[in-house]
């Protein structure tokens, strides 16, 4: 009975060091937004976390985790930006810990963790005809 005692008071200990201090977003970033330490975007049942190990984690219930950073232990004081180019970067101080190697150029991104589970950068145009047409009569 003592064991049982430690361990859920091991596992409370854990929870309010993920989540217990945690300033709650929207479920959306834009450009040059920030999730610092502690800080999640949330949709439903999923918590898009930085946490205070410098590594951000997708959450399914707060529990199981579905997608991380791996950056756990690489810097202190850490936080994820969505920079103005469209890459999302883990950052401890001024050094990149980890990138989503999406940087396409200046525009306009926003950061969704959307219903189904999945967090999506959305932004610029990625590619197109070149085949605008002006309002002139076409001959």
């Amino acid at each position: 009975m003592a064991h049982t005692f430690q361990a859920m008071q091991t596992l409370a200990v854990i929870l309010l060091f993920l989540f217990g201090n945690a300033v709650v977003a929207e479920d959306i970033l834009i450009n040059d937004e920030s999730l610092n330490t502690g800080e999640f975007l949330e949709n439903g049942p999923y918590r898009f976390i930085m946490q205070a190990d410098c590594n951000l984690v997708l959450y399914v219930n707060t529990t199981r985790a579905l997608w991380s950073s791996r950056t756990n232990g690489r810097g202190t004081s850490c936080r994820a930006t969505l920079q103005n180019n469209g890459n999302l970067v883990v950052l401890s101080g001024s050094d990149v810990v980890w990138t989503s190697n999406t940087a396409v150029g200046a525009n306009n991104y926003r950061l969704i963790v959307q219903g189904d589970g999945n967090v999506v950068i959305y932004g610029a145009a990625m590619w197109a005809t070149n085949t605008v047409q002006s309002n002139r009569r076409l001959l």
